[in-house]
């Protein structure tokens, strides 16, 4: 039997795992923690890789539900990525938090998929080390931005990551490069009656976003801005002495932010000198538009094509109808993905440190809302988990490949080092900044 054909064998290690991975993925779909706050999501996750052989460390000081699980020896040295966290709102009751991006399911297959590359390499005596990388935060888009800042992702020959959605594919496109922006504003309180000698803060965030919304205009169309107050006083009747307006600003790269970013910062400067009060620009994290590797794209779409999607059953179709949904899945494979997407990712990051190979999985029925309730209903059904341990099957083929043919190894960094140029990886965040817990800043 070829090394093809062993890979089949993680069949029997997922169906062995199915029912520990499955109780974990609805623990942490239950626990539902924010950006930086996954205490007991992260420490489920390395527990279950120390029960798996792994070498387990929260390694980064400043980032307390960041941690790195390693096993084995040698080169090469494949990383897989696992997050763990949840969104605000995206709960069954109202306000309250839910996996409503389905990374609990996203977490365990990762980690699932170091288990198999760890058991098959043991079992075949080959030389390879595998590093799950718990990473808090993607939501907030900042959490490997912080790891990578503080020294991650570049012991890595390369790195494999996926995501559950509502069709299977292989994303090599990545997508939108993003800034996340806070501006506040300081001004002098006052009686509203007799607002004279008050200056507004709140008056300066409205008039900045007053500015930048006349800015759109003059922004290339795949730009987007998005922004809220999440502080803008207490009372009509007293003059806020603080405001804070936050923004998101997604662009093609890292130059068309970085061009943007200057005007949006004039634009709270202009509101500042207009209404007398003091400013403060603050980048809560920056993202980078993903380094493709077509290379390592096929080696992942072949992994796609051997295990596959998952089976739908009557049952799964029965549940979907009774969420409001069609009751249909889309199991048919997609291709490569290279166009970059609109939404933005933190994993994007890595892919300048390592190259990357992307997977998506699906694992929910068509027509489900993405960062929505509606998603997070469907994020602890059988479906969604058998799409998960699909996903540690196609993420663990894919390694096992890099492990057992160095000539492929050296063809994917090679188009790495191609790409790459002279590109030298800025995290462009300082290094003493705290991290901007539960996802608001």
């Amino acid at each position: 039997m070829g090394w093809r054909g062993k890979k089949r064998q993680v069949e029997q290690l997922v169906r062995t795992a199915a029912a520990e991975t499955g109780r974990l993925a609805r623990a942490i779909h239950s626990l539902a923690e924010p950006p930086f706050l996954e205490v007991e999501s992260s420490r489920l996750l390395a527990e279950y890789l120390d029960r798996a052989g792994f070498r387990v460390g929260f390694d980064f000081r400043r980032i307390p539900t960041a941690f790195r699980a390693v096993w084995g020896r040698g080169k090469p040295v494949v990383g897989v990525l696992g997050e763990f966290d949840a969104l605000p709102d995206c709960g069954q009751a109202p306000d309250s938090w839910g996996h409503g991006c389905g990374h609990n399911l996203l977490g365990v297959g990762s980690a699932l998929a170091a288990t198999l590359v760890k058991a098959a390499l043991a079992a075949r005596g080959r030389r390879g080390t595998v590093v799950y990388y718990g990473c808090p935060a993607e939501e907030a888009l900042a959490g490997k931005v912080y790891m990578a800042r503080d020294g991650a992702f570049r012991e890595l020959d390369a790195c494999i990551a996926w995501h559950p959605g509502a069709g299977a594919g292989v994303r090599a496109g990545g997508g939108s490069a993003l800034d996340s922006l806070v501006y506040e504003f300081f001004g002098r309180t006052a009686h509203g009656a007799h607002a004279e000698g008050g200056r507004s803060a709140l008056d300066a965030a409205i008039l900045m976003d007053v500015a930048v919304n006349y800015l759109r205009e003059h922004v290339p169309e795949n730009v987007r801005i998005h922004s809220v107050i999440p502080e803008g006083g207490d009372a009509p009747n007293v003059v806020p002495a603080y405001a804070k307006i936050w923004y998101y600003l997604r662009g093609q790269d890292r130059e068309q932010v970085d061009g943007i970013r200057k005007r949006m910062d004039a634009c709270a400067r202009g509101a500042a000198l207009a209404t007398e009060t003091t400013p403060k620009i603050t980048r809560l994290t920056a993202v980078y538009s993903r380094l493709p590797n077509e290379t390592f794209a096929e080696v992942m779409l072949d992994n796609l094509r051997l295990f596959r999607a998952p089976a739908v059953t009557s049952a799964d179709r029965k549940r979907a109808k009774q969420a409001g949904l069609s009751g249909q899945f889309n199991v048919k494979l997609g291709g490569i993905s290279r166009k970059p997407g609109r939404a933005s990712s933190d994993e994007d990051n890595v892919s300048w440190l390592a190259p990357l190979g992307g997977l998506a999985m699906v694992c929910y029925p068509k027509g489900v809302r993405g960062h929505h309730r509606t998603l997070a209903a469907q994020a602890d059904a059988p479906f969604a988990l058998r799409g998960m341990r699909q996903a540690a099957k196609v993420m663990a083929g894919a390694a096992l490949d890099l492990c057992a043919d160095p000539a492929l190894m050296r063809r994917i960094k090679a188009e790495f080092r191609r790409r790459l140029g002279g590109f030298v990886y800025k995290p462009l965040i300082p290094k003493r900044q705290k991290i901007p817990v539960a996802a608001k800043p």
